[in-house]
Formats: C-alpha cells, structure tokens, sequence
C-alpha cells in the first residue's frame, strides 16, 4: 500500500481512476488483419461489452492482465513506488488498452501493388457495422525544368509569321494528387476520388475532380463510371508515379487521348494473367471538348495486356532486381468522331489533336489555305511489350493514329491522315533498389514532318522505395510536334531540356 500524507493518498486514487477510465469499453483482443476490395487495415475482434454494463468499471484494480506488475518487495500488497513508477505504471496500462483500439493505420506498397495508403476505417460486417471503409493516398511531384533552345522561332502550317521559342527555367508543384478510396453500403461497392491540381497554369487555376465509383462482381468484372483516363495506349495506362524517367514520352503524349466522364469494365481472366479495361467516353478529351461536343457520338476505347509469367509490378524498370523474369504484352484501341475545342481550356491534359509538326489540325489554314477544321473521326491502335529481369528493363510501345471523316470550312488538301511513331525505354539498376540509369527516345512521323527526342537520366530511390524518388534527366528534342505544360514538351521547339524531379507517393 502507498504510505505517507494525503497527497499520497490521492495519487494512489488518481492512478486507479486513470487505469479504470482507460479499461473502460476498450477491448483486451490482439487486432486481426481483415483484406477488403481495395483496402487492408486492421481492426479488433468483438469488443468487451461487460465492461459497458458493470457498475464496478471505474474502481477496476490494475491487474497482471495490464501488463503491470503490481507487486513490490513485500508482495502484492505493498506498492511502495516513486512518483515517476507510479506514472510509468499508467503510461503502461494506457498503452496496453489502446493497443486494442482500431486506429489509422499506413499499408505502404509493395514491390507489385501500389500503397493502400492511410487506412482510417473498416468496418466489420461480422459485428453487424454499417459496411464502410476509407483509406488516403496520393503523391507531390516538385520539378525544376530548363530548356535551352537551339532554334528561335517555328511556323506552324497556315500560319502567316512565325511562333517564338523561348528558354524557359522554371520551379513548379508540377502535380499533386490526393486520393480517397474504399467502398460503402456494401463491400463489392466501391470507390476513389482524386483531387488533382498543378501550378503549371498559374496558381489560380482550379483543382480538377477525378475517380469512379463501380459494383465488383468478381476479380473478372468490376463495372462502374466516372471521370477517368481513356486507356488508349498502354503508357497513358502507366500511372505517372510509376514512370521510369520524369514522364510519359513525346509520342505518347502526341497520340494519347486525354482523361473524360464515361462507363467501363475492368477485370482479369485467364487465372490472372489477361487484363483489361474497355469502355465508353464522353471524348477523347472530357475538358472543353466533351463538355461542349456537338451530337451524340462518343469515344469507344480499350486495352489489355497479358502477363504469362505473372504479376509485372509497378513501372517498367526493375528496381527490385527480380530473380525471375516478367513480360508484359498488349495493346489498345480507339475510336471517337471528335469536334474541334470551342473554347481552350486552362488543364494541361486536354488534347489537342496536333499534326506531325505540332500545328493543331484545327487551326485556320491547318489543312489547306483558308480552311477549318471542324469535326474529323479519330482512330488509334497500339501495340506495347516489356521484360524486366535482375536489375535490366526494357519497354516500347508503337503507335498508329488515323484522321479522316474532315468537315468544317474551305476545301481540304487531303482526306485522311495517317501518322505513327514509337517510344523505348532500357533501364538498369546497378546498385540494387538505390540507383538506376535509363535511357529512352520517342519519334513521330507524319505527312507534315518528323520529330525526335532522346536522352535518359538516373533515378535515386531514396531508402530503397519506389514511394520515394529523386530524378535527374536531360533530354534533346528535334521539331517536337507535342504539347503539354506538365511534360517538358512543347509544339515546335526543338532544343535542349534539364528536369530534376522529387516524387513522393503515400
């Protein structure tokens, strides 16, 4: 027993409360790991309901099942402690009570699954819970980007004059994305929203709303809608924290359509290793172009791949250093009767249908003096494959685009267009999970002209993680037809570009 003045005495109380109002409701249980749809967190089993009826809950001794040892020299019933054991023994008993308190919990990625992010509820549909869950994720891409020009203007075709090229050296947030996924009312219902910005278009422009929601039937077929990619070629696929250099290639973003509202399937077959995702969307391009489109028509596109000797993993570089090979084939399709854009809009993403030489297909004179491009059908396939093993990576993906189907004003020097070009990657990891080497290059040919980039750069997974990642990347690129603010491209420029990148994703 504690001795001495009252202050003692009360102490003594003091620790008994405190030890009784921790105890109180919470559960003596280990946690257990539950997996959902799309999230892993883990929760207690059944709570202690005893605790919530007993009358006598507040006056609870400390006990050996605390994991306290209340006995001092002369046996249980003396406690002749100091102040400080005395608040070790409460720190103790509180941490042992929470320990069975479901709490947020961080599930980082893996070396094949990207991070299930901060889990903050699951509930236990065993307990007869309302069926939630809600888990946080997301990345910071931070870019400093210089470009050295090795030519001073370009002339778009119909133009009158030329269009400058500048330097540019400029510091950005160059995306940030934060996302809330999980599923409700029901474990096969599930959900993601993204919160997506940059400040590439000024620090006033507004954040762009991204996700879907949809019903999971099996691993075969989830079915749902929203505002998302359309899968056009197997690099716009590549989500961008999982690229191998600072980003996607020229030609892909030549090529690829954009990000627009629609409905799609997605699923595996084949024991797991066929994948797709197929569907119907607004357009090609759900900024201005879709929300403003004319008619009814709409974009149909879709992609697969398959993966013989099992999961391929995040990115196409083998930072893991894999002891057994992965392969990855696939290709992809697009069809959409698409409008010009009536009014250009502020998101980098928006595609702007280009020809070889960076002249939007819209713009007057594209096609032919005095002519305008109105509406035209926009066709794409491609064609991908990638192998990584023990440090080595390699990937390409080629790409055909046809346009035709032209209306609008003036007569049209031609009736159809077909451009195609490719992207390759070759990436090696010489100290493993830490530094990797890379090279890529990309080409675009076309009736009004050819355009090159290549170059590479080294990646520093920093704590051996590809969560977190430190680029640096020089590129030269020769008449670039692409544009978008986000990459380093833009239409005409032909020069020299230096991008160093810290990406970090939770």
């Amino acid at each position: 027993m504690l001795r001495g003045s009252g202050n003692h005495r009360e102490l003594r109380f003091l620790v008994a409360a405190c030890v009784a109002f921790a105890s109180c409701g919470w559960a003596r249980a280990e946690p257990e790991v539950y997996e959902a749809d799309s999230v892993d967190f883990r929760e207690p089993d059944a709570w202690d309901a005893d605790l919530h009826d007993r009358d006598d809950a507040f006056v609870m001794p400390l006990s050996a099942d605390d994991g306290i040892d209340a006995s001092g020299p002369s046996g249980p019933s003396s406690m002749n402690l100091t102040e400080e054991e005395v608040r070790a023994l409460v720190d103790q008993a509180v941490e042992t009570r929470l320990a069975g308190i479901p709490r947020p919990r961080y599930i980082p990625a893996t070396d094949i699954e990207p991070p299930k992010g901060l889990v903050f509820l699951k509930t236990d549909p065993r307990r007869g819970d309302y069926p939630f869950s809600m888990a946080l994720g997301g990345y910071l891409q931070l870019r400093w980007f210089e470009f050295a020009r090795d030519a001073t203007e370009w002339f778009p075709t119909g133009a009158t004059s030329g269009r400058p090229v500048n330097n540019i050296n400029t510091f950005n947030i160059n995306r940030f994305l934060l996302s809330f996924h999980g599923h409700v009312v029901d474990e096969r219902l599930l959900y993601n929203f993204a919160l997506f910005g940059t400040t590439n278009v000024g620090i006033r422009s507004g954040v762009v709303p991204i996700g879907m929601t949809g019903w999971k039937f099996s691993e075969a077929a989830l079915v749902g809608g929203g505002m998302t990619i359309v899968p056009g070629s197997r690099e716009w696929q590549q989500t961008t924290p999982w690229t191998v250099g600072i980003d996607r290639s020229m030609a892909n973003t030549f090529f690829r359509p954009g990000f627009s509202p629609g409905l799609q399937s997605m699923g595996t077959i084949g024991g797991g290793t066929v994948h797709y995702v197929a569907g119907v969307w607004n357009a090609i391009d759900g900024g201005t172009t879709g929300v403003l489109r004319r008619g009814t028509s709409m974009a149909w596109a879709g992609n697969t791949w398959w993966e013989p000797l099992g999961p391929f993993g995040l990115g196409v570089s083998d930072m893991e250093h894999r002891r057994n090979a992965a392969v990855r084939v696939g290709c992809s399709g697009v069809h959409a009767l698409t409008n010009a854009l009536p009014i250009p809009g502020n998101n980098p993403e928006d595609t702007i249908v280009r020809l070889s030489n960076g002249t939007p297909i819209t713009a007057d004179g594209a096609l032919g003096p005095g002519s305008t491009v109105e509406q035209f059908v926009y066709r794409l396939a491609t064609v991908d494959a990638a192998w990584k093993w023990r440090g080595i990576g390699a990937s390409a993906e080629y790409y055909f685009r046809m346009l035709d189907n032209f209306s609008g004003e003036g007569t049209f020097d031609r009736s159809s267009m077909l451009d195609h070009g490719g992207m390759g990657y070759l990436s090696w990891c010489f100290v493993p999970r830490t530094y990797e080497a890379y090279a890529r290059s990309s080409v675009v040919t076309g009736p009004y002209g050819t355009g090159q980039e290549y170059g590479g750069g080294l990646n520093w997974y920093l704590k051996k993680t590809r969560q977190a990642r430190l680029t640096i990347e020089g590129l030269y690129m020769n008449r670039n037809p692409a544009q978008n603010f986000l990459y380093p491209y833009r239409a005409g420029y032909t020069g020299t570009a230096i991008q160093t990148q810290l990406m970090v994703i939770f």
